[in-house]
C-alpha cells in the first residue's frame, strides 16, 4: 500500500531490532486457517454499510450467490462452496515475535466479515495464514503450491525476493499487501494496490517540506540501516530529492541490529549542519534518535522517517518527536475526528472493532486490507467463473484504485503509484494535517504529478514467468512451465 517506505525495505529494520516487538498477537503456528462466520452486525456496521457487503464507496464487496448463479469447482481451491487463499506473513519470527502481525489480523478480519454476509457471490473464504518466520517463505509457498492456494492475498514479508521462482513455478497470483524487494514488486503476477515502482520515488512530502523550509535545500541528511535493503531504499530517497534541487550534506548508516546509544549519530548530523533529515528505518529506534537529537538541545527544521511512521509509537516520543512529518497515501486512522471524515477509513475501524477487536491497527494492516478488498471486487466480478485467470485480469484492470476511498487512486495496470498524497505532522502529541496546498476535491490530498520522479537507476527488474508463452499472453495459467 503500497507507499513507499512503509513496505519496501524500513520493514527489515524493524523485524531485526528485537527491542521494537509486540507482547501481545503473537503467532508461532505455520500455517493458520482462519474461516469462517464471526462478528456481530452492529448499528455502527449498518451506518457505515458494512452490514450490506458495502465498503467505503465500494457496493457489495461480500453477499451470498445472487439468483440462478451455478457455483462449481472452477480452479486451483475452488469449490462451489468456498475458495482457498494464502496470507504470508513474518509474526512468528523469534527475534521479533508479532512482526508485521497486523496482516494477519487484517486478514482474519476482513474474512469473517466477508463471510457472514455469505461470502463471495455466495463462496465462503477459507484463509490459510502462512507463517513464514522471517526465513522460510520459500516453504511456505511451496506449502500454498501443493495444498492448493488459488491466490496469496494481503500479504507481505521481509524477505520476499528468494520465494519468487517457486511461486511462479505454479502460476500463483499474489495480491500484495506490500512487497519489500524489486525483484518482489516487478515480478510477473504481482498486484499491488498501491505501487511502489522501483523505476520512480514518491518526493510528495519533499517537495512540500523544501518549500516550507527553503534554507534546508542546501544541508539533507540521510540515515538508513547498515543492511542491503535498507542501503538500497536510502539510494532511492536520496536520487529522489536530489532531483528536485536538495544537496545531501550527510550519509549514515545505523546498526540493523540496535544501537546502545544513538547520541553520535546526533551528534554527527549535527556536526554536519544537516537542517532536514531523512530516516529509513522503524519507528522505535525512530524514537529513540529523536530523543537524543533532543537531549544535545539540537532539532533539524524537519525530519521525514517515511509512510510506515503513521504509527503511535512515534508519538511516545512527546515533544522530541516534533518536527516529524509522515507523507502517506492513507487518511489517518490514528485520529477519530479525522477518520470519521473519511468512509472508508471509519470502516477500517469498525471492521477490525467488530470482527477482530484484539487485532492491531497499523498502517500495513490498512495496506493488507486494500489488497484484499482488490481480490474480493475481481473475484466478484468473475460471477460464477472464479479462475485465476479471470480474477488476475479484473484486478489488474484498475488504473485508478482507491480501495473505496482508504487511498490515493493508485494504477494496478501500468504499476505507477498513486501521486496524490497527504503529509501528517507530529503536533501537540499527534498526527494532524500540515498545511500543504490541498487539490480542490480531493479532501487531504496533494494531487500533483511531480510528486513522483523518475529515477536514472533501476532498482528491480522483477523474477519472470517460466514459461515463455507468459510474454505474449500474460495470464496465470500462461505462467508455469507445463
Amino acid at each position: 500500500m503500497r507507499p513507499v517506505r512503509a513496505v519496501t525495505v524500513v520493514v527489515l529494520t524493524a523485524m531485526i531490532a528485537a527491542s521494537c516487538g509486540r507482547s501481545s498477537g503473537k503467532t508461532s503456528a505455520t500455517t493458520t486457517t482462519a474461516a469462517g462466520g464471526g462478528g456481530s452486525t452492529t448499528s455502527a456496521a449498518a451506518s457505515t454499510g458494512l452490514a450490506a457487503g458495502d465498503f467505503g464507496d465500494l457496493k457489495k464487496v461480500c453477499g451470498p450467490k445472487p439468483a440462478g448463479m451455478t457455483l462449481k469447482a472452477t480452479d486451483s481451491g475452488v469449490t462451489a462452496d468456498s475458495i482457498q487463499i494464502g496470507t504470508t506473513s513474518d509474526p512468528g519470527f523469534s527475534g521479533r515475535p508479532g512482526l508485521n502481525q497486523e496482516v494477519f489480523d487484517t486478514a482474519t478480519a476482513f474474512t469473517k466479515w466477508c463471510n457472514s454476509l455469505g461470502g463471495i457471490n455466495g463462496r465462503k473464504i477459507d484463509v490459510k495464514l502462512r507463517d513464514a518466520k522471517l526465513a522460510e517463505l520459500q516453504q511456505r509457498i511451496i506449502e500454498a503450491c501443493s495444498e492448493k492456494d488459488f491466490m496469496l492475498v494481503g500479504g507481505g514479508n521481509v524477505l520476499d525476493d528468494g520465494a519468487q521462482k517457486n511461486r511462479l513455478a505454479c502460476g500463483l497470483p499474489n495480491v500484495a499487501g506490500f512487497f519489500v524487494t524489486g525483484n518482489a514488486e516487478a515480478a510477473d503476477l504481482s498486484v499491488e494496490p498501491s505501487p511502489n515502482p522501483t523505476t520512480a520515488q514518491s518526493v510528495a512530502d519533499y517537495r512540500y517540506l523544501l518549500k516550507k523550509f527553503p534554507d534546508s535545500a542546501s544541508a539533507v541528511g540521510v540515515i538508513t540501516g547498515d543492511i542491503a535493503t535498507t542501503k538500497t531504499q536510502g539510494e532511492k530517497e536520496t536520487e529522489g530529492i536530489t532531483a528536485i534541487g536538495a544537496k545531501v550534506v550527510y550519509n549514515g548508516q545505523y546498526s540493523a541490529l540496535g544501537e546502545a546509544t544513538w547520541r553520535p549519530f546526533a551528534e554527527a548530523i549535527k556536526s554536519a549542519g544537516v537542517k532536514g533529515l531523512v530516516y529509513v528505518g522503524e519507528p522505535a529506534s525512530y524514537v529513540k534518535l529523536m530523543q537524543a537529537f533532543s537531549d544535545i538541545g539540537y532539532q533539524p527544521e524537519w525530519v521525514s522517517p517515511g509512510d510506515n511512521h503513521l504509527d503511535a509509537t512515534v508519538l511516545t516520543g512527546g515533544k522530541a518527536a516534533e518536527h516529524t512529518y509522515v507523507r502517506s497515501v492513507f487518511y489517518s486512522f490514528l485520529d477519530p475526528e479525522l477518520a470519521k471524515k473519511n468512509q472508508a477509513t471509519q470502516d477500517y475501524l469498525d471492521l477490525m472493532k467488530q470482527f477482530n477487536p484484539g487485532g492491531k491497527v497499523a498502517y500495513l494492516g490498512v495496506s493488507a486490507l486494500s489488497a484484499w478488498l482488490l481480490f474480493a471486487t475481481a473475484a466478484r466480478d468473475c460471477g460464477a467463473d472464479v479462475t485465476r485467470d479471470c480474477v488476475y485480469a479484473k484486478a489488474r484492470e484498475n488504473t485508478a484504485w482507491t480501495g473505496g476511498g482508504l487511498q490515493g487512486a493508485g494504477d494496478v495496470k501500468n504499476r505507477k503509484g498513486p501521486i496524490c498524497w497527504g503529509i501528517y505532522e507530529v503536533k501537540g502529541g499527534k498526527f494532524v494535517v500540515a498545511d500543504y496546498q490541498k487539490t480542490p476535491g480531493k479532501g487531504i490530498y496533494n494531487c500533483d504529478e511531480k510528486n513522483f520522479v523518475a529515477l536514472k537507476k533501476a532498482y528491480g527488474t522483477g523474477e519472470k514467468c517460466p514459461n515463455p508463452a507468459f510474454a505474449t499472453d500474460p495470464k496465470p495459467s500462461n505462467c508455469a512451465n507445463k
